[in-house]
């Protein structure tokens, strides 16, 4: 009797020891699965902000007007346009290193 309460026993163990680690195992995919979802809604909600921004700055009126004068280059009566023309690259003038004085001064004398 006794071993076959022993016997019970270990088995009832083993079952609730592979039943334990099957459960550890799914909740660490299902917490994966969650840290996945938590990033893509944080990046979906990051680009939800964003578009909201544009359409407000697109549907403001002093914006369509900017856009449309930059993009067709059109001016209000009595308003000047200045154009700045892009600054050109100044040459570099390479000066080379004077030799050092003893040389120079052996080049005066032997030379």
């Amino acid at each position: 009797m006794s071993l076959i309460k022993k016997i019970l026993f270990f088995s009832i163990v083993i079952f609730l020891f592979f039943s334990l680690t099957k459960n550890i195992f799914d909740y660490q995919k299902k917490y994966q699965l969650y840290l996945e979802f938590k990033n893509e809604y944080g990046a979906a909600k990051k680009q939800n902000i964003a578009l909201k921004t544009q359409l407000l700055l697109e549907s403001d009126p002093k914006e369509i007007e900017k856009t449309i004068r930059d993009k067709l280059n059109l001016t209000k009566p009595g308003e000047a346009v200045i154009i700045i023309p892009q600054p050109s690259p100044t040459p570099v003038v390479v000066t080379p290193t004077p030799a050092p004085n003893w040389q120079q001064w052996w080049e005066v004398y032997f030379k």
